[in-house]
């Protein structure tokens, strides 16, 4: 049976025909259970209505409450999801990839939603011709229709939070079930190109969903009885090391030192000496560039942030072109923290895509665990303020784009590496434009941000910002002229949106 996406999303929560339904018992117990989160998540939220009213909170709860009968366990989990993923905040969230209660399965293959588009990054070996192969669908509709369904399951400070989650759910049968993107909770179909050639394919469940919890992305490491599209390349740096809490290593000819930090946490040595260590010999290598990489890195304990910050600050290495932090979609919560707080204290190029936070957030979640099923509901406890409260950006843009294409993962490139040590220091867009606005030469200036704009490492970054900062500037001197030349060329400027 395949439901039809135009109607309300109360019918895709029917059992498929001869489905079980729950008994009076089950819908009695997920209703005691309801009642415990109505209790619960107003009072152990920070602020739970910062995103949703009261009222369309209890509305959800109620909907969820009216369908209990018709609803099979996997669909109330997901319904859970959809709950949690509205309060508005990445903290505040169900898991299933980090709760071994919920007990989803995995299709047999591994998506990633690289630069380039969803592929196949890994597969059980009996599926291993998939592998590299471009999803173009799911149970009969686009990719980009299936991303969308799967996105309000998704706790989330920014639409970066969908690139890392949407894969995982778009992998569990039960998930495309429950959203109504399968016929049943225990296979999936697939519409792919492989080699160019489109293909359709029908995958059954296989072992429960891996359990990734923790602080450190473990999704990029090897499952018994799967092969990766990289398997026939030497791994590239920053996933040659992934067990390893944080080390460092010279990148051969590029005078480059890597340090990786793959949680904000202390083990064994202490990040004071471990960064005074990787400095030392930087130093003794006389090495000209100080790579740190954040993008497995999605919290721990931010009180560790001001000694990495302090032993940054202290090096040589803290001058623009010199420092460099990689960020990516698993870049999270205390690791938003220290990117925050070397955006402020240090002078770093950011290389890659952004963060899955921004500097103003809610964090610290706590576990609400369903009296009766056992499912665990976290909600965020705390309101973290790194950033002015005018400062509404969703994510710090990196400087330098640097996405990773399927190719490059299965030639072991690492796109991001290579930009650091390609980066020829120029002067920032604003000290571009800033002699050709104040003489009034408009076609000088309009030719310089059409070039910017065509650069594809500026991908993440909007003119606007640095046209509206040079009129303050302007302003500031009292040349209200100029000012006004740089307001009237931002005024005109196509609109700007950032990689998609």
């Amino acid at each position: 049976m395949r439901v039809s996406l135009r109607l309300p999303y109360v019918v895709l929560l029917l059992t498929v025909a001869g489905a079980p339904l729950p008994d009076s018992a089950e819908v009695r117990r997920w209703g005691e259970d309801l009642d415990f989160l109505a209790r619960e998540m107003p009072a152990r939220h920070a602020s739970l209505f910062h995103a949703m009213s009261r009222a369309q909170f209890d509305s959800a709860l109620t909907r969820i409450r009216d369908r209990l009968p018709s609803l099979a366990r996997h669909q109330a989990i997901v319904e859970l999801q959809r709950l949690a993923a509205m309060v508005g905040d990445g903290h505040s969230n169900v898991s299933p990839w980090r709760d071994t209660v919920v007990a989803f399965h995995a299709l047999p293959v591994a998506f990633y939603r690289f630069g380039d588009g969803y592929h196949i990054r890994a597969a059980t070996r009996e599926h291993a011709a998939l592998l590299g192969a471009r999803v173009i669908g799911v149970g009969g509709h686009s990719i980009a229709t299936a991303e969308s369904l799967v996105t309000p399951l998704i706790g989330r400070d920014n639409r970066i939070g969908v690139w890392m989650f949407a894969p995982w759910l778009l992998e569990m049968p039960e998930v495309l079930h429950a959203i109504g993107l399968s016929d049943g909770p225990d296979h999936a179909e697939l519409d792919v190109e492989v080699n160019g050639v489109p293909k359709h394919v029908r995958l059954a469940a296989t072992e429960p969903f891996p359990n990734w919890s923790g602080d450190t992305d473990k999704s990029w490491n090897a499952r018994p009885g799967w092969v990766d599209l990289r398997d026939r390349s030497a791994p590239p740096l920053w996933l040659s090391r992934t067990g390893e809490t944080y080390w460092f290593a010279h990148v051969p000819g590029e005078h480059i030192l890597y340090c990786q930090l793959n949680m904000i946490q202390e083990r064994g040595e202490p990040l004071a000496g471990f960064f005074a260590r990787a400095l030392a010999a930087a130093d003794s290598a006389g090495d000209q560039r100080f790579v740190l990489d954040l993008r497995l890195n999605s919290g721990g304990n931010g009180y560790y942030n001001r000694t990495i910050v302090r032993a940054l600050v202290r090096s040589r290495f803290d001058e623009r072109g010199r420092l460099f932090v990689i960020t990516g979609r698993r870049t999270f919560s205390a690791a938003q923290m220290l990117i925050s707080d070397l955006e402020k204290w240090t002078n770093p190029i950011f290389v890659g895509e952004p963060a899955a936070s921004r500097g103003n957030a809610f964090g610290d979640s706590r576990r609400l665990v369903l009296p009766h099923h056992r499912v665990t509901v976290r909600v965020s406890t705390l309101w973290w303020q790194y950033w002015d409260t005018r400062d509404t950006r969703p994510w710090i843009a990196p400087d330098i784009a640097a996405p990773l294409t399927v190719e490059a993962y299965r030639a072991g490139r690492d796109p991001a590496l290579v930009a650091v040590a390609r980066f020829v220091p120029r002067p920032p867009l604003l000290e571009r434009l800033r002699p050709l606005v104040a003489a009034g030469d408009s076609t000088a200036a309009w030719s310089t941000i059409e070039s910017f704009r065509a650069e594809p490492t500026n991908a993440w970054l909007d003119p606007s910002d640095s046209l509206q900062e040079l009129a303050a500037v302007f302003r500031g001197e009292g040349n209200g002229e100029a000012a006004a030349r740089a307001e009237r060329i931002e005024a005109r400027l196509p609109a700007w949106s950032p990689p998609r």
